[in-house]
């Protein structure tokens, strides 16, 4: 009886420690263990689940506010001179394998939003290195955007407040922005819950809707 109770006390322990955040979700893995590994199953997320949080539409985004990438230094003034931007913020591209289903399924649309004059971009906090392994890993066609001092994600309003402590300290909620040259914001979805994202075909839902 002893006995059976150590068990029974040692599984509810393991159970508890399982659901904690921001210990990894279950299925979590580097950018390196992606290979053979079965796909994260990412939710679409419906309007009524939009959470109302971040920039709103016709404001201006935080042109001037530093970036990273493997070539340097940037912002958003010197990426949209490129032209309009879809700018799809995640949480990380090294531990969480929702971001890291999203970031590859969202590879298969780079040329459709092309063809309606939006250039494609993901956002972490990751280091430049981690994106650039992700990104050459998975073949990405669009550029991966670091903020690693989370500057961006809060100039934007899309701390996802919940983390005070651990690793997540600094990730942004799930979201889609739509970006035109003169640096407003045309149109969003922000996500309150990690594991729903938008599918390809409601982002370009979204862009056909402008």
């Amino acid at each position: 009886m002893r006995r059976t109770a150590l068990v029974l006390s040692s599984f509810i322990a393991v159970a508890l420690s399982a659901c904690s955040e921001p210990a990894p979700e279950a299925g979590s893995q580097s950018s390196k263990q992606l290979e053979g590994k079965p796909e994260t199953v990412v939710a679409p997320i419906t309007k009524a689940e939009s959470i109302d949080a971040g920039l709103a539409v016709a404001e201006r985004v935080p042109v001037k506010a530093s970036l990273l990438t493997t070539e340097g230094e940037t912002n958003l003034g010197q990426i949209l001179l490129k032209g309009p931007a879809l700018l799809v913020f995640t949480r990380s591209v090294e531990w969480c394998p929702y971001c890291q289903t999203q970031l590859k399924s969202i590879n298969a649309i780079v040329g459709d939003l092309k063809d309606r004059g939006y250039n494609l971009y993901g956002l972490s906090y990751d280091s430049p290195d981690q994106q650039d392994r992700f990104s050459k890993n998975q073949m990405l066609q669009y550029d991966m955007l670091s903020d690693q001092s989370s500057t961006v994600i809060d100039a934007f309003g899309l701390r996802d407040p919940q983390y005070t402590k651990g690793r997540a300290v600094g990730v942004p909620y799930a979201s889609v922005f739509l970006i035109d040259r003169s640096g407003k914001i045309i149109a969003k979805t922000v996500s309150g819950d990690y594991k729903k994202r938008p599918t390809n075909e409601q982002i370009l839902a979204l862009v056909d809707s402008i």
